[in-house]
């Protein structure tokens, strides 16, 4: 009965709406199109000047869909078109988009178009439950094969805007129905606009940034200072040095660098790659004038034909590239251009570049990134400041993107750009940068960012994090495929495992991979100097204050008065009636005394901007007279708990900014609380071995040269050998680093070209390796299986380093009993490793910080042939 009555309902449908025409998965409805796309998305889009528009567009990579089955049904002047999995409502002889609607059928859930048409919205993330989500292909408009490069010669189609067709806008909106399922999702949205590109794997290595007025020579020896200090380097950042003018203009600065071309084949030869850094300043009226996109087209693949591997796209604020719509952002119009230049000159490459992130300014999240800016690699947020506030949120953008705007590779300027953070502020962002997608520090005009300019500590802990971050590379190089095939991300918040628990959307705190948990420290030791430590001259609380309404600290006071302690951020105002808010000076006078109950010394430093004097029991201890903008200043001078000592400030403001704080930095090597929610299962702490079973919070007490990481019980971790730069080695052999657990894990190991767009068309290879244990044989298992796939210049054999820590559940000492390969009793040299504080994780050369692990190396193999190792304790 219900197939007649579908049946009836159909004809007279046909009767009634007789001009209705329906082809494959198409319905035409007036003048609105509806395409059901599949079960979980559907389009709908207003006829534009030109017609229907099956072109891809900007926004809109793939038009291959498979469509989904549906029927027609009427309900008075509405037209239902039903799938299994929504509905969509609209009016018949519809002239716009108003009234249409999407209806998710058994939640209930509706999308409705009401005019706003967005091309920049936040993905819902696993723990939304995503229903309902959509967005619009605005500005609708088609690039020519050719990409945001110039026209070839004699091209007649829309030859004043490059090829470009711009005359086909209209509302266009695709409305995803996942039901629920967030993988679902984002499957769909990267199938419609595309993946994220894979970097080229040095990329993944190590980046020096400042801005910096290099020359050939000094940029060379900034180099081999790197490698002199065995600290790895991939690639030099070059600000805007480079050229003549600094800013404007492709002409190479002569007079630092007289020969471009023997520049990079120097720099190559030291095994670094270049980047260059644009401010590109518009040379057209509109964005796609054939002047603009030549101008820009000469100018970058000049230096690119020279030998320059990367540009960096750097926006600018007061003069920037021109968009072809007001609702197509410069960022991401910036760099589709880079990319595409990049890519048409070298068509066999990877087309690296950096750009500002769409949406983040300077650090603040302001807004979601443009839908098609998820492909671009790699971005940046922007000039930031170096303090921990700025730390947290980088680590939060960076964990967010991943999840809502499906893009992988933030980086931040490690350090801060505007000014300098404390040594120990240093550490804690070479930390993060270690475990995270790209590690580049930058920072402002002639200042530093070596690992060696912050100290002998903090020199220390940049190489070791370095070396292990290289060690991962492996495990990197496998996350970055995943995220190419499937959109997950490397930093991965842990919601995409745990959506059933709240905690589990939190940003501070991420997966590194699949099996590493990371939460990087993001408060510090510093604080302000409590008022409690002062006393003016007269013995009374605090410190005696005089301000000048000048800036030399001439002449009488024009106020005096106590102030408790030295915390001013006056910019925009000023201290007092009496006082200017520009030029002015004053001098704090007193005693500082720390409590005896404080175990560690203390250095005190400011933060000024403009200038800073400060004198400890009548020796200067800080001398950072202005102008300079906001900076961190180290005294020389160490403070002993319960002895006081007599102290004078001297401070200058010119003009902008005026801020004054007086900190104070914990020496010796103290730990921060750091807590951080541990997921549900064993996770093993790194450092410790000490198992923790969640789901539960946790508080870390963390020593300035380690961060919080937790492994996956049962993980299997491939690790490249130690490398100063990423290619210095082929992967052999691979360590195995091994976590035992009674379920079965595995790992991937990725491998390709490193360079080429080769792996687009499957040229790479992947490697399974499996894990378990048994705890009644107390025995250890790992499956290395057969290499699948090819690409150009692969290993044919490798060898293989097993690393095995104990497990879990074994109690007491454990001796080793006998390692099979294959079935057969091995008599391979096994060593014990033990147990050393002084060790990173992940294979240190020095043992591991957890337990003692047994190591033992498998001779060289044919990787096309699988290998199973048993190994049995007792």
């Amino acid at each position: 009965m219900k197939r007649i009555f579908y049946l009836v309902s159909f004809l007279a449908f046909l009767l009634l709406v007789p001009h209705l025409p329906a082809q494959g998965n198409n319905v035409i409805i007036g003048n609105v199109r509806v395409q059901l796309l599949s079960t979980n998305l559907v389009r709908l889009e207003l006829k534009g000047p030109e017609g229907f528009e099956d072109r891809p567009t900007f926004h809109i990579v793939n038009r291959g869909w498979p469509g989904a089955k549906f029927t027609f049904y009427t309900n008075g002047n509405i037209i239902e078109i039903r799938t299994t999995n929504y509905i969509v409502y609209v009016p018949e002889d519809a002239t716009s988009l108003d009234g249409v609607r999407v209806r998710r059928i058994h939640v209930r859930v509706l999308y409705q178009y009401d005019g706003a048409l967005a091309n920049s919205v936040w993905l819902p993330g696993p723990t939304n439950n995503p229903q309902i989500w959509s967005f619009a292909d605005t500005p609708r408009i088609i690039p020519p094969k050719w990409g945001l490069t110039p026209a070839p010669a004699g091209n007649k189609e829309h030859p004043d805007t490059s090829g470009w067709d711009l005359g086909n806008d209209a509302p266009d909106v695709y409305v995803f129905v996942p039901g629920g399922n967030y993988f679902q999702l984002t499957a769909d949205f990267l199938k419609l606009t595309g993946p994220s590109e894979m970097p080229p794997l040095y990329a993944f290595g190590a980046f020096d940034s400042r801005w910096h007025d290099y020359s050939e020579t000094t940029a060379l020896e900034q180099i081999d200072n790197y490698r002199l200090r065995h600290i790895p380097l991939d690639v030099l950042v070059v600000d805007t040095g480079w050229r003549m003018g600094a800013s404007i203009g492709y002409q190479p600065n002569t007079n630092l660098f007289p020969n471009m071309p023997r520049f990079f084949k120097e720099a190559h030869a030291k095994n670094v790659h270049v980047m260059f850094n644009d401010h590109p300043e518009p040379q057209a009226a509109t964005a796609l004038d054939p002047k603009e996109l030549n101008y820009r087209w000469n100018g970058l693949t000049g230096l690119l034909n020279d030998g320059l591997d990367v540009w960096w796209f750097d926006r600018n604020w007061m003069v920037a590239l021109k968009t072809p719509a007001t609702n197509l952002k410069k960022e991401v119009w910036g760099m589709r251009m880079y990319h595409d230049i990049t890519q048409r000159n070298r068509p066999e490459s990877r087309p690296l570049i950096m750009a500002n992130v769409d949406g983040i300014d300077n650090g603040m999240r302001n807004r979601p990134m443009n839908v098609a800016s998820h492909r671009f690699s790699i971005q940046w947020t922007g000039d930031i400041g170096p303090g921990y506030d700025y730390l947290r949120r980088g680590v939060e953008n960076a964990v967010h993107a991943g999840v809502c705007s499906m893009f992988p590779y933030m980086s931040e300027d490690l350090g801060g750009h505007v000014a300098d953070p404390t040594p120990e502020g240093y550490i804690r962002w070479i930390e993060y940068g270690a475990l995270s997608p790209i590690y580049r520090p930058h920072c402002t005009y002639n200042h530093e960012r070596m690992p060696w300019a912050f100290g002998p500590q903090a020199e220390i802990v940049a190489r070791r994090f370095l070396d292990m971050r290289y060690r991962l590379l492996p495990v990197i190089y496998a996350a970055a495929h995943e995220n190419y095939e499937t959109g997950k991300p490397i930093l991965r918040r842990l919601d995409l495992y745990y959506p059933q628990y709240a905690e589990s959307a939190r940003e501070d705190e991420y997966l590194f991979g699949a099996n590493i948990l990371v939460a990087p420290v993001l408060e510090g030791l510093q604080q302000i100097v409590p008022a409690t430590w002062f006393k003016t001259p007269d013995g009374a609380p605090g410190l005696q204050a005089e301000y000048f309404a000048n800036e030399k600290l001439s002449g009488p006071p024009a106020l005096t008065r106590e102030d408790r302690n030295i915390d001013f951020v006056w910019s925009g105002s000023s201290p007092g009636a009496e006082i200017p808010r520009e030029h002015f000076s004053a001098r704090w006078t007193g005693t500082i005394e720390l409590p005896a109950d404080i175990t560690n010394d203390i250095v005190l430093s400011t933060v000024e901007d403009d200038g800073v004097r400060v004198w400890i029991d009548g020796k200067l201890a800080i001398d950072a007279w202005g102008p300079h903008d906001s900076t961190t200043s180290n005294a020389s001078h160490v403070l002993t708990p319960g002895k006081p000592h007599s102290l004078r400030i001297e401070y200058q403001q010119i003009e902008g900014n005026a801020v004054l704080q007086l900190r104070a930095d914990t020496q010796g090597n103290p730990s921060v609380a750091r807590a951080l929610w541990i997921p549900p299962g064993n996770w093993i702490n790194a450092w410790n071995g000490e198992i923790a079973n969640g789901p539960f919070i946790t508080t870390n007490m963390t020593p300035l040269d380690e961060a919080p990481i937790y492994i996956r019980s049962g993980a299997v971790l491939p690790l490249a050998p130690q490398m100063q730069y990423t290619g210095q080695e082929p992967w052999n052999p691979i360590t195995l680093d091994v976590y035992p657990a009674v379920q079965s894990a595995s790992a991937t190991l990725y491998e390709d070209d490193t360079v080429t767009t080769a792996y687009k068309k499957g040229q790479f290879r992947k490697t399974i390796i499996t894990t378990s244990a048994d705890d009644a044989a107390k025995s250890v298992t790992v499956q290395i299986g057969a290499a699948k796939g090819h690409f150009k210049g692969a290993l044919m054999k490798r060898a293989w380093k097993l690393r095995i820590h104990p497990w879990e559940f074994w109690p007491g000492d454990l001796t080793l009993g006998q390692v099979t390969i294959n079935g057969k009793v091995s008599d391979l040299p096994v060593r014990k490793l033990p147990r050393a504080e002084s060790a990173m994780p992940f294979g240190d050369a020095a043992g591991a910080p957890d337990e003692d692990v047994y190591e033992f190396t498998l001779p060289e193999t044919r990787v096309s042939k699988p290998i199973q190792v048993t190994v049995t304790f007792q």
